[in-house]
Order: structure tokens, then C-alpha cells, then sequence
């Protein structure tokens, strides 16, 4: 499956055909998954502590325009605070069912995005959020780490391992990996930006070829397409020393015949040829672009807003209490402050590898009680809203439409919503124009612009969840969007209307 039209196949069976050639997902959230295992290689007991002391760091930098600096940062090895700061765990919510709160969003929490790093020399590692560590690989079959960096410098791969997603979902775990890889590269850039690093990224092309065939090497699964990062200039990560054990018990052993087992599901046997593209293409460019938006000028900033320790704890997809489902929210107000965050963060540049592909897609605002705007259909044209539609009924309809609707078992706050975001391209003249790596490329691209959003909505009180279950055709016409686009992504920012006190896991 290389070609234009088999990529464009298997991209319809994830969206507007979705409801017609699949049974609606049903997920047993009892059945086991393997979200949050370390790969195989990735278990010894040597590697690298990340740094303590990067929360302080983070809550001494005020946003948005404040950035790490010395003398603070000069005590912190600024690679490992750097992976801290973009990766590490958060928080418990103790009524919370799904894994522990991370920096980004994750389908269920399954976070199934992984992070290997690679230095000029020596062994690759794997960063284990749980061990505060970049743990040492174990040699594999596939030989000595690669791609390798200039002295100097760090690569950090970033893979999703489609089998940590439940098996219900499908093909759908390919656009659901390649999304989550998106979000997670914006928290490396920003993190990077913060302690003023500079970065180039690779989506396609030989060296992400080569982080396929080290990601691979780590054991049993089916993996997304990689991006490589490199941080240049950063320097070492510290010598390796003795780590705490982990697994080998019993539930290792189930866990790793589950992800031997998953490998071969027929859902994933396509994927592998669909993702194949990025791995066989050319290099694209490797320009970073900007992960952080440009702060507002003095005159327009309507003073201090809070520290970017805040902005990362704040960060929430929404949630309701246990036993139900879905996300909750509450009416609330907003200024203009925070739609011009909104859109600063969703204009930010992505890396120039994304360009073309960013240039197709529309994106559809429906703001509700944000900046004085009337609750309607906006269109995001040269980062400002421009009115097409005046509708106050449009949230409480798009609610209707959305995979998880209201029921006595589900909440759902779309209606209570202060601003949809809704991302729409034409697959077709994409895919057809752009080659088959377009379609992978989209859902990447679609994953950075949605964490630009969560931090944004983060730093005024906002959670912002991202989703991809809702009817395309229906969304689609209640939001006029041309005959020949279909809807591939949503992010609903609003207020929770849930609150529980919570356990600070931050071990930085």
C-alpha cells in the first residue's frame, strides 16, 4: 500500500467511512492493553536520572513571554530537563480511572507515543517517565543506535506503538498514533524553546528510516512512523548509574505475550504498509518552526499571567467522576486575552516539513461566550476569526453529532463548550497532490495545532480535548464546509465542571 489511491483507502476507512464499513468502537476497559510497558530492550537496570529541580525552574518563568534562564538553569543538565519538562507525569486524580496525567493528551491515557534518545556516541536510551530516567537499550538484533547526532548534539525518536491503543479501534490506531506523535513533538519544541534551545526535525527520509529500524529493535509491536528530533548544542546526557529494577514479574509475562500476540492483528498488517511512505520517501526540510507563539506586546498584554509551571499542571482533556464516561463543562466567560492566546498558539509555525500540508486544511472555529464574539460558525483566516455564520443553537447541535453523546452513563460538555476548533481538508486533492506521506503528515500536523490549543485554553483555566469521534458527514454539512472536505480532527476547549483534590506525582 504505497500508492496514492490505497492510501486514500485506507484514510476514508478512518473518517467518513468509518460508520458504514465498521461497528461503533466498543471498548472493555478491563481487557489489558500494554500502555505504559517499556518496550523490551528498555527494562535493564543502568541508565540516566533526568534532573530534579525543573518544576521550580518552570514555576520562576512567568507566561507567556518569560523563558528559562540562568542562574537557575545553569545548575540543570539542560537535555534531561528539557525531556522533565516536555514528558513527565503530573498528577493522580484519585477518582480518575484512566493512567496518571501527563503533559499531553492520550486517547484513554493509553499514551502510547514512546521516547527514545540517540547521542553521538554510545548506546541509545528510553525515557521512562515512571524511573525518572533515560534507561540504557540493551543491544538489539538490528545493531548499534542510529540515526547519530553531530558531537555535541541529542536526537530524541518519537514513536507511537499503535498496540497500546485498545484493539476495538482498529485501523484507526494509525491516525490515533500519528496524532498523538503531533502532540508530543509540540511538547518538545516548547520545552526546547523555553530553555532556548535550538532544534531540526526529521518526519521523512533516511534518518527516519533508520529510527524505524532502532524502534523495531526494542521488541514486539507495531509502531508509527518516527520523528527525530535533534536538540543541537545541548551537550551530554550524564554518565549511566544503577537504576531501581522493573517488571519481570507475572503481569510482564501476560503483557508481553498480549503485545506479541497484538503485533500480527490484521488491522495493524495495513498500517505497516500505510506508514510506509515516510520511511521510503525523501528528506523534506528540517526546520523546526516555532512551538511557542510570539508574546503579545506590552501595549496589547493585559499584565503578568501565570508561571509555566501552571500552564503544564493545568493542562487537562476534561473528565467526570467515576463510574462515568465522557467530559464535563460549565458555562463560563472569557476575554479577549484568551482568544488571542487561542489563535497566537494556533498560528505558531510548524516545522517547515508540515507546510504544504497545513496550507490545505481549514480550520472552523464555534466560540461561545469568548471575547464578546456572536456564538456562530468562524472560519481562522491569516490568524483572526472571520464570521460566516451567526447560530447561538451551533454548540448545543454540534453536541449532537459528537461519538459520546449524553446519556445517564456519559456526559458530554461540547454544548457548554467555549470554542470548538474543527480541522477539514479534501483527503483526495491532498493525497492525490502531496503523495501518500500526506495522509500521515495531516494527522501529525493536526496533533501540534491541537497542543498549541491545550496550552493556550491551559493558561486561562481551560481544558481542551481533542477527539476524532464524531459523525464527518453530518459535521461536515452543519458546518457548510465544501462538498469535496471532511472533518479529520476537533478540539473542544471549555471549563470542567468536575474538580477533586489531586496527588502532585512531579519528581522534577
Amino acid at each position: 500500500m504505497t500508492g496514492p489511491a490505497d492510501v486514500l483507502r485506507f484514510a476514508l476507512r478512518q473518517g467518513p467511512l468509518r460508520g458504514l464499513l465498521h461497528d461503533p468502537i466498543v471498548v472493555d476497559e478491563r481487557v489489558a492493553t500494554t500502555a505504559c510497558l517499556p518496550p523490551r530492550s528498555a527494562r535493564a537496570d543502568r541508565g540516566r536520572p533526568l534532573p530534579p529541580g525543573v518544576h521550580d525552574l518552570l514555576a520562576a518563568t512567568r507566561y507567556p513571554g518569560g523563558r528559562v534562564a540562568a542562574p537557575g538553569a545553569a545548575a540543570v543538565p539542560v537535555p534531561g530537563a528539557v525531556l522533565a519538562a516536555a514528558f513527565g507525569p503530573l498528577r493522580r486524580e484519585p477518582s480518575n480511572p484512566a493512567n496518571d496525567h501527563r503533559v499531553t493528551a492520550s486517547v484513554r491515557s493509553k499514551f502510547p507515543v514512546h521516547v527514545f534518545t540517540v547521542p553521538p556516541e554510545g548506546p541509545a536510551g528510553y525515557l521512562d517517565p515512571y524511573r525518572h530516567a533515560v534507561v540504557d537499550l540493551e543491544p538489539g538484533p538490528a545493531g548499534g543506535p542510529a540515526p547519530r547526532p553531530a558531537a555535541g548534539d541529542l536526537n530524541v525518536v518519537l514513536a507511537g506503538r499503535h498496540t497500546d491503543l485498545p484493539t476495538p479501534y482498529g485501523v484507526l490506531r494509525c491516525a490515533l498514533a500519528d496524532l498523538e506523535v503531533g502532540i508530543n513533538l509540540r511538547s518538545l519544541l516548547a520545552a526546547a524553546e523555553l530553555f532556548g534551545l535550538r532544534a531540526s526535525v526529521r518526519l521523512s527520509g533516511p534518518d527516519v528510516a533508520e529510527a524505524a529500524r532502532l524502534v523495531a529493535a526494542t521488541g514486539p509491536g507495531s509502531w508509527s512512523a518516527p520523528v527525530v528530533v535533534t536538540l543541537h548544542g545541548v551537550g551530554g546526557l550524564p554518565p549511566a548509574e544503577p537504576l531501581e529494577p522493573v517488571g519481570g514479574g507475572t503481569l510482564d509475562d501476560e503483557l508481553d505475550a498480549l503485545l506479541d500476540a497484538e503485533t500480527g492483528h490484521p488491522s495493524l498488517l495495513e498500517t505497516a504498509a500505510a506508514l510506509a511512505p515516510r520511511l521510503t520517501g525523501p528528506a523534506g526540510p528540517s526546520d523546526a518552526g516555532r512551538a511557542l507563539p510570539e508574546p503579545p506586546s506590552p501595549t496589547v498584554a493585559a499584565g503578568p499571567g501565570p508561571d509555566w509551571a501552571r500552564v503544564w499542571w493545568n493542562r487537562s482533556a476534561g473528565r467526570v467522576p467515576r463510574p462515568l464516561s465522557g467530559f464535563s463543562a460549565r458555562p463560563v466567560t472569557r476575554g479577549e486575552d484568551c482568544l488571542r492566546d487561542l489563535l497566537a498558539w494556533a498560528a505558531a509555525p510548524a516545522p517547515a516539513a508540515l507546510h504544504e500540508v497545513a496550507a490545505r486544511v481549514r480550520i472552523t472555529a464555534v466560540p461561545q461566550r469568548l471575547a464578546g464574539l456572536p456564538t456562530g460558525r468562524y472560519e481562522l483566516v491569516d490568524g483572526a476569526l472571520q464570521l460566516r455564520e451567526d447560530d447561538p443553537e451551533l454548540p448545543r447541535r454540534m453536541e449532537s453529532l459528537f461519538g459520546y453523546p449524553l446519556t445517564p452513563a456519559n456526559d458530554c460538555g461540547v454544548r457548554h463548550s467555549t470554542a470548538l476548533w474543527v480541522f477539514s481538508a479534501d483527503l483526495r486533492a491532498l493525497v492525490e497532490d502531496l503523495g501518500p506521506a500526506a495522509w500521515g503528515l495531516l494527522q501529525v500536523w493536526c496533533g501540534w495545532v491541537s497542543h498549541g490549543l491545550t496550552l493556550g485554553a491551559a493558561a486561562h483555566g481551560l481544558f481542551a480535548r481533542p477527539a476524532r469521534s464524531f459523525d464527518e458527514h453530518r459535521v461536515a454539512d452543519l458546518l457548510r464546509l465544501p462538498e469535496d472536505e471532511s472533518p479529520v480532527f476537533l478540539t473542544a476547549c471549555g471549563a470542567t465542571r468536575y474538580a477533586e483534590p489531586m496527588l502532585d506525582l512531579r519528581p522534577y
